[in-house]
């Protein structure tokens, strides 16, 4: 039991797979000191990270509420939370804010800034909801100011990044967390901004890089550039589609046996001998069948490559091609298919696995609660406001309880028991979820349309020849065209 009485912080991430939550305490010098973490898997409450469902994902939530709260004393209660939410509709919007100062010009105030800030307040968008607004990057007189306060010009401007979503998402987490929880909401945090802040380096959002999450229902891209995001978006697009197109395969599958197949014998090599065959038992044990081991293969690569082009397709509409020099950060439950990192090599971009950054926990925290809770500990380092509360007990019980001795040491997350309920579990990666029913409205898709994609104007060579940029923009098209050709797609990357 935590019988810690520091500022205890709690955060639920809404994923479209599994619903995860922690609780977690912040050190003298900000850093994320984990007490508990639970996850359980949606069931098809959530899709393609939007609440679905609203009474079952009342339920789930509630299963996590209570499995952290057993970490707790008796007296404290567990009374707000933070939503992480990454959800298909999620973009940013820009929104330029300036002030004239005048022919002579005048000095930078505090006031000054805070006028520009106001006016973010005016900014509406038909539908949309203003989660969040990241830090501006100022200019004055038009030269790029870190800044601004203290500098005289002529005109100040500041360029801000909106994180929108729709309404009705927005209202469907107020509605399971406030009404049907009755839990306070202490604010909803964009998981792709908060898990780049977590996990990007310095000198990667310095120079420019991008950060994709591959996940169950959905791909984020946050483009980081001069340290600050400069777009964000979000596909409905991720390892759900890989298991849909699963079931496609000569010998038809049963969704949730084609995630076991997926999970457990996929793969992303395309070198791998024609005759071999691979067996796959069906989810309750009653049948197997028998499937080229190649097949299988061809169908996961082309779906993932699909989606790694549409990520890159869309990093060069928004015109950060040529400004992303650290290349690529990955992360997400697809990005632990196997062969997933080969093939990245073979396609030549620069990139990297995600991973936190050394800052953001402090020291003594288990390595595989940091592995396997990457999101939950970076939203907990977005948090500010304290979710337990205690109640005041009476002198004379507290007068009866033994003294215990306290260790100067971060409290050890707690490894819940296993519920009753067989889906719920803790401390598990992605490839050991429950099977989630898939979602057949693609419809909605940022107003991007596939044509879009697949008929872009090709971009004038440069002198220096062809960037990690549009070296991979090219290998993912041959790779794409190459998987269901005579050859056997050993080196078509």
């Amino acid at each position: 039991m935590n019988d810690r009485r520091d500022s205890i912080y709690a955060v639920i991430n809404i994923g479209s797979t599994s619903l995860s939550g922690m609780l977690a305490t912040k050190s003298p010098q900000g850093r994320i000191v984990p007490i508990a973490a639970h996850r359980v898997p949606t069931a098809g409450c959530v899709r393609q990270g939007s609440i679905h469902n609203i009474e079952e994902a009342a339920k789930r939530i509630d299963m996590l509420i209570e499995a952290m709260s057993t970490t707790l004393p008796d007296e404290a209660t567990i009374s707000g939370v933070y939503v992480g939410l990454e959800c298909r509709s999620m973009r940013s919007e820009r929104y330029d804010s300036f002030i004239d100062l005048g022919e002579e010009g005048s000095v930078v105030t505090p006031e000054h800034l805070l006028t520009l800030k106001d006016q973010v307040s005016d900014a509406s968008y038909p539908g949309m909801t203003i989660l969040s607004v990241t830090e501006p990057r100022y200019r004055c007189d038009g030269k790029r100011e870190p800044n601004p306060r203290g500098v005289r010009c002529r005109r100040l401007e500041a360029q801000y990044l909106l994180i929108v979503a729709r309404q009705n998402i927005i209202v469907n987490v107020r509605e399971t967390i406030e009404d049907r929880l009755r839990l306070r909401l202490l604010g909803i945090l964009p998981t792709p901004i908060a898990e780049a802040a977590a996990t990007m380096t310095m000198e990667e959002m310095a120079l420019g890089c991008a950060y994709v999450n591959i996940g169950g229902g959905t791909t984020s891209i946050a483009i980081y550039q001069e340290r600050f995001p400069v777009a964000l978006f979000v596909l409905p697009l991720g390892g759900n589609n890989v298991t849909r197109d699963l079931t496609q395969l000569s010998v038809p599958l049963l969704e949730s046996d084609a995630e076991n197949l997926k999970i457990n014998q996929g793969s992303m090599n395309l070198s791998v001998s024609r005759t071999e065959e691979i067996i796959a038992t069906s989810a309750d044990g009653s049948s197997t069948k028998h499937f080229s081991q190649l097949e299988v293969n061809r169908y996961i690569s082309a779906r993932i490559l699909e989606i790694l082009n549409n990520v890159v397709s869309i990093i060069h509409e928004a015109g950060c091609g040529e400004s992303i020099p650290k290349g690529f950060v990955f992360a997400g439950g697809v990005t632990k298919t196997n062969y997933f990192f080969e093939t990245l090599r073979k396609l030549s971009p620069e990139y990297r696995k995600a991973s936190l950054r050394r800052d953001i926990y402090e020291e003594g925290v288990d390595n595989n609660l940091l592995a396997n809770y990457i999101t939950e500990v970076a939203l907990a380092a977005q948090a500010s406001e304290p979710g337990v509360t205690y109640e005041l007990r009476p002198l004379e019980s507290l007068l009866q309880e033994q003294p215990t001795t306290r260790s100067s040491e971060p409290a050890e997350p707690v490894v819940q028991p296993k519920e009753e309920e067989e889906e719920s579990y803790t401390y598990t990666t992605i490839s050991e979820a429950q099977h989630l029913p898939l979602d057949d409205d693609e419809d909605d898709f940022f107003d991007y349309r596939e044509e879009s994609y697949r008929h872009e104007e090709k971009r004038e060579p440069k002198e220096k020849g062809p960037s990690a940029f549009e070296r991979l923009k090219s290998g993912l098209s041959k790779g794409i065209s190459s998987l269901f050709g005579e050859s056997d797609g050993g080196d078509d990357y």
